[in-house]
């Protein structure tokens, strides 16, 4: 059965609403300041082929046109992954709220 290592629920703007103790977010990503960089702490995974899952909160742009987006992670390694959401189908890296959830097998 898989254990959940972590979770957490994230803001637009990389702010943390709750986590897992010791995991921090940044909004600086390889390819797009729109992106996040999830850092977790020493120890918390023993590999990188952990499972990331991901989850976005609808994206709106103020005039009640919601976004087809999508979401995924780049760059798993024990010390983090980063984070991308993209618009539409134009490949630009948009800012959104999002959960995750770490298992191990």
């Amino acid at each position: 059965m898989p254990n959940v290592i972590a979770v957490g629920n994230v803001k637009s703007d990389g702010t943390i609403y709750n986590a897992t103790p010791g995991i921090s977010i940044s909004t600086m990503g390889v390819y797009s300041e729109n992106m996040y960089k999830v850092e977790l702490p020493c120890g918390l995974v023993l590999h990188d082929d952990y499972i990331i899952q991901l989850t976005q909160e609808l994206v709106d742009d103020g005039d009640q046109d919601h976004y087809f987006t999508s979401i995924g992670y780049l760059f798993r390694t024990k010390k983090g992954f980063q984070v991308g959401i993209i618009k539409g189908d134009n490949g630009q890296f948009i800012k959104g709220s999002w959960s995750f959830t770490i298992l191990d097998l």
